[in-house]
This record gives C-alpha cells, sequence and structure tokens, in this order.
C-alpha cells in the first residue's frame, strides 16, 4: 500500500522534466518571433509573399527544434517514469507481504509482478509521448498564427508595430503552452505530468498488490484515508472518497463483514479508487488492525481542509504561471532590436514581477493563516535561479517607483 503523501510526491522528478521542456519551447518561439519582429517596421513591412515563405520557413525550423528538445526530454522523462513505478512496486510489496508473513504466508516475488510494472510503466509513458507530440504540433501553428496575426495588423495600419510586438509577446505569455485533451480540456504541461504519472503508479500499485492478493488467496482489503479527501457529490457513491476511505473491504464480496471492495470503492473506474489523480492506495488487511481506525475523519474537518488545499493548490498554479509568464517577457526582452518596442515589453514584465510580488505575499499569508505547510517545491518552475529571482524582485521595485513617480 502507497500512503498518500508518498502518492504526491511521487511525481516531482517527472514534473521538472516537464517544466523544463515548457521552458525551452517557449523560449524558442519567443526568440524565433523577436527574430521577426524585433527589427524594427523597415524589416517587417515586407512583401506579403516574401513574409508567408519566411514564416513557413521558420516554422519549420522551429517544429524540427521542438521535435529534438521533446526527444531529449522524453528520454529523461521515462527514466523518472520507470523510477517511480519501481519504487511504488517496492515499496507497495512491502506492506502487503508484512500481512502475509504474520499469517504464516510465504510470499515469493513472482516474474508477473514485473510484468504489471513494465505494462503499466509503458502505457503511462505512451500517454506522456502522446501529448508531447501534440504540443509540437500546436507550438508551430501558435508560432506561424501570431506572426501571421502581427503582419497583417501592422500592414493594414490596423495598429503600430510597437503594439504588434507587444501584442504577440503577451498572446504567446498568456496562453502558454497546453496539453489539449478531447473533451476540450486544457491543462499545463507539468499538470498533465502530474496527473498521468501519479495515477499510473498508483494503478501499478495497485494491479501488484490484486495479484499478489490472488496467489496468497487473500480476501481482506484495507483502503488507506487521508485528511482532505475528494467528496465529489456528497453521496454515498465512488466519487466521495472520504466515504469509502480507511476502511477493510472484502475483495470477492463473499465476505459479508465487510462491504464489497469493488462496488463500493469504485476501483477500476476513473473517478474512484486509483482512479484520475487518487492519492489512495489499497492493500491486503487482517480484518481487525486497521491504522486509520483512530484517525476518523469526519465531514466537516475534511471539506474544510479539502477547500483550503483546493485554493492552495490554485495559488501555487497562478504563482507558477506568473513565473512562467516573466520568463517569457525576459526572452523578448533579451532579443528585442528595436528600442522602443523593447522599452514597451520591459514595462509589461515590470507590471508582470510586481503582480508575483504580491502573489507571493499572499500566498505565505493564507498559509499561515490556515496552519499550512509552504510547498516551495510546488512553486517551482524551469530556469527560474536566483538570478532570476533578483532580477524579478528589481523589476517588481521599478514598477513600484513608477507608480509613486
Amino acid at each position: 500500500m502507497l500512503t498518500p503523501e508518498y502518492l504526491q510526491r511521487i511525481t516531482e522528478g517527472a514534473e521538472e522534466i516537464s517544466s523544463s521542456l515548457h521552458r525551452t519551447i517557449m523560449d524558442m518561439i519567443i526568440k524565433r518571433i523577436m527574430a521577426r519582429l524585433g527589427r524594427g517596421e523597415d524589416y517587417l513591412l515586407t512583401q506579403t509573399d516574401r513574409w508567408q515563405i519566411q514564416v513557413l520557413q521558420e516554422s519549420g525550423e522551429l517544429l524540427e527544434d521542438i521535435q529534438k528538445e521533446i526527444a531529449s526530454k522524453t528520454r529523461l522523462q521515462k527514466k523518472e517514469i520507470k523510477d517511480a513505478f519501481m519504487d511504488a512496486g517496492i515499496t507497495s510489496l512491502k506492506w502487503d507481504d508484512a500481512v502475509y508473513l504474520a499469517a504464516g504466508l510465504s510470499p515469493t516475488p513472482l516474474p508477473t509482478l514485473l510484468r504489471i510494472l513494465e505494462r503499466d510503466y509503458l502505457a503511462t509513458a505512451g500517454e506522456w509521448n502522446n501529448f508531447c507530440r501534440t504540443t509540437a504540433q500546436d507550438s508551430q501553428r501558435m508560432f506561424i498564427n501570431q506572426m501571421d496575426n502581427a503582419y497583417h495588423l501592422v500592414s493594414t495600419g490596423a495598429v503600430s508595430y510597437t503594439q504588434a510586438v507587444r501584442d504577440v509577446i503577451n498572446n504567446i505569455t498568456e496562453v502558454g503552452l497546453k496539453v489539449n485533451y478531447p473533451t476540450g480540456y486544457r491543462m499545463s504541461i507539468e499538470s498533465a505530468t502530474m496527473m498521468i504519472v501519479r495515477t499510473g503508479v498508483g494503478q501499478a500499485a495497485a494491479d501488484i498488490s490484486m495479484k499478489r492478493m490472488e496467489e496468497m488467496n487473500w480476501d481482506t482489503v484495507l483502503v488507506s484515508a487521508h485528511l482532505g479527501a475528494r467528496t465529489g457529490n456528497g453521496g454515498m457513491n465512488p466519487g466521495n472518497h472520504l466515504w469509502w476511505q480507511g476502511r477493510f473491504y472484502s475483495r470477492s464480496g463473499k465476505d459479508k463483514r465487510f462491504p464489497d471492495f469493488v462496488k463500493t470503492t469504485g476501483f477500476g473506474t476513473g473517478e474512484g479508487l486509483c482512479g484520475w489523480n487518487c492519492r489512495h492506495s489499497f492493500g491486503s488487511g487482517d480484518g481487525v488492525n486497521n491504522p486509520y481506525e483512530d484517525k476518523k475523519i469526519n465531514f466537516a474537518d475534511n471539506h474544510r481542509v479539502e477547500e483550503l488545499q483546493k485554493k492552495q493548490r490554485a495559488q501555487e498554479r497562478r504563482i507558477r504561471d506568473t513565473k512562467r509568464k516573466i520568463q517569457n517577457l525576459q526572452t523578448a526582452v533579451d532579443n528585442c532590436k528595436d528600442d522602443k518596442a523593447r522599452f514597451e515589453l520591459q514595462n509589461i514584465l515590470d507590471r508582470k514581477a510586481h503582480t508575483l510580488k504580491l502573489q507571493n505575499k499572499r500566498y505565505s499569508t493564507f498559509c499561515e493563516e490556515n496552519d499550512l505547510r509552504e510547498y516551495a517545491e510546488r512553486l517551482k518552475v524551469a530556469q527560474w535561479d536566483r538570478k532570476q529571482a533578483m532580477k524579478s524582485a528589481a523589476a517588481a521595485r521599478r514598477y513600484e517607483s513608477a507608480k509613486k513617480g
């Protein structure tokens, strides 16, 4: 069995790689845009045909570079995912085997369990590869659309050159790179990686525990519990994790002392146990010793923590998002050859840095007032080092001074 804390922590290495991929691709896009837009109006106002040929050529180079970066990061990602799966499999078996040994049974490692890990790992790595491939195509479309739009706006006199540069970078910065799901839901690369890896690791551990119970002919299942479990619609159904967590179940449904495992928890479904982004796990139980029994969690306490955690994660996402926007703007400023456009972009960057300062302050205050731990690791984005933080702080001070003046 894996603890909720373990499942929360397991995704960190993979998230960092995804963040680095996001940063690299955004830098590629912005540098190429500034190479076209950052040289002044005389360079921008070329014949339409020549412009479109240049954009198409440049976007072809961009896609090739992005694909190379994704290939590099995917190799790293696969290693991170595989390590996470192997560690989860070992951790899960330690819990289960302790119960079997106490019962006088002798569990032995089986090649089948390794095959389960390999199968689940390949499924998770495959899903990550799929959305990385989609990201490369989306990045190319973003580049072409923004360049084409800027050209037509300036060439028709709809906006000034400086405003076109500012608007293009703003658009790229605000949108960023997202993973698009068939349902229309959009998620950042980091968030999608976190969900895929956490769900995959949880399901791999579940598959191993289930196979071991079949091998040992063991029927009693114990499900983990944690404060802040999702409550869904609040009803007695698999979507309400608070309702079924921390209890014993009958795997077969034949032991009438305990509820039916699958029917009650929804194991095997997206909304239930070990489903989408679930931090619950399960393992073998003896039907007597329940470490979660003394930690019975009532609805009011759980709901309070659930809502606080949602708000905390929302603030963390906003901080990460603002940091990425500052990085994008910094790349644009560093690569802009036109003084007027660079001045406009620097002003936008300064304002965004001021926003980040306020967000960080609100986050610390929120955590302190609600007795929540501040997760510095969940505020990280790739390439945001001490130097970048100091530049952002200076930009925020510059914005505040300009407002006072």
